[in-house]
């Protein structure tokens, strides 16, 4: 697909019993799950492409003590409940929760396709120390998963403190990363967006979760007053340095009108490119106005640098 998709992300608000903010109590599994449950409808009746859950999120707020008592099966109640929904909205979705396979434990975000089957799954590789010391063991590996939308990576929470499994999902390839939290991650988001070149969709336990651009800037965001942020995301938009290009960003609208749009970051000397229109592709646009990506004109940077040391005379 990777064109105009729409992706639906979600906050719970759990109600949390440390100091600050001391919210009276811990939420039962029951009760969330059905909060879950009924934000997938509402992003279903957006026509949502990909709905997202957050981290564990039928065990939100609960002391780490009770993960043995919610972990599941991978054909447990809550996990087909939301099989269930993805089938019947017939819509992407990623969801977080604690899976039991034997006497092993792990914290995982599983991948539904529009069938509600599972479609993919990664375990949280950097479980915290207190999820560690309640039985929950690390998962191994990074994977980057296909969809009808694109290539879509996952990561878990704490996972957002180790940047190389980012760039291991930029390498396979990943067209979109979902992480799920317990919290909301700020700054290192935006980063990893921009660092690492694809769109990233936040689903938390708190207030804001956030759908955040390859620019860095967060386009949709979740309230306090609402569980459930839609925004469409143009997964073609493609990012360029302004050398060499400048120039031709005037004539590149004056040719193609609405059919694209150019977005220009003056700070950083770069502008995005994308098509609205299903019949125009950007490699068109490229070969047309001789464009070069910003990924490969730091790639031709990096051979011309080398080149030219390998021609300085050697002491």
């Amino acid at each position: 697909m990777k064109g105009i998709v729409k992706i639906a992300t979600t906050s719970l608000a759990t109600l949390e019993d440390v100091a600050p903010p001391y919210n009276l109590r811990h939420p039962e599994p029951s009760e969330t799950l059905e909060r879950g449950l009924s934000l997938l409808d509402a992003a279903g009746a957006q026509g949502a492409d990909l709905a997202v859950l957050p981290e564990t999120f039928e065990a939100a707020g609960l002391p780490g003590r009770r993960v043995s008592e919610v972990a599941q099966p991978l054909d447990g109640p809550g996990i087909s409940a939301v099989a269930d929904r993805a089938r019947a909205h017939e819509m992407n979705v990623v969801a977080g929760f604690f899976v039991r396979e034997g006497n092993r434990i792990t914290n995982r975000a599983l991948l539904f396709d529009r069938t509600g089957n599972i479609a993919g799954s990664y375990a949280k590789r950097y479980p915290t120390e207190g999820e560690i010391l309640n039985g929950v063991e690390p998962g191994d590996r990074t994977d980057v998963f296909d969809t009808d939308m694109g290539r879509i990576g996952m990561a878990v929470c704490f996972d957002i403190n180790w940047a190389p499994m980012w760039a291991e999902m930029q390498a396979q390839g990943a067209d979109l990363v979902c992480w799920l939290s317990a919290y909301e991650g700020g700054l290192p988001l935006q980063s990893y967006a921009w660092t690492y070149q694809y769109p990233i969709i936040s689903s938390v336990w708190p207030y804001h979760a956030k759908l955040i651009e390859p620019t860095g800037k967060i386009v949709g965001t979740t309230s306090r007053w609402s569980r459930l942020a839609v925004f469409e995301l143009n997964l073609g938009k493609r990012l360029f340095h302004t050398d060499g290009h400048m120039h031709k960003l005037l004539p590149m609208l004056e040719k193609y009108g609405p059919a694209i749009r150019i977005e220009s970051f003056t700070e950083e000397h770069l502008f995005t490119l994308e098509s609205r229109d299903p019949s125009l592709r950007v490699d068109d646009i490229k070969a047309a106005f001789e464009l070069t990506e910003y990924r490969d004109f730091l790639a031709r940077c990096e051979q011309v640098l080398a080149a030219h040391k390998a021609l300085e005379p050697r002491e």
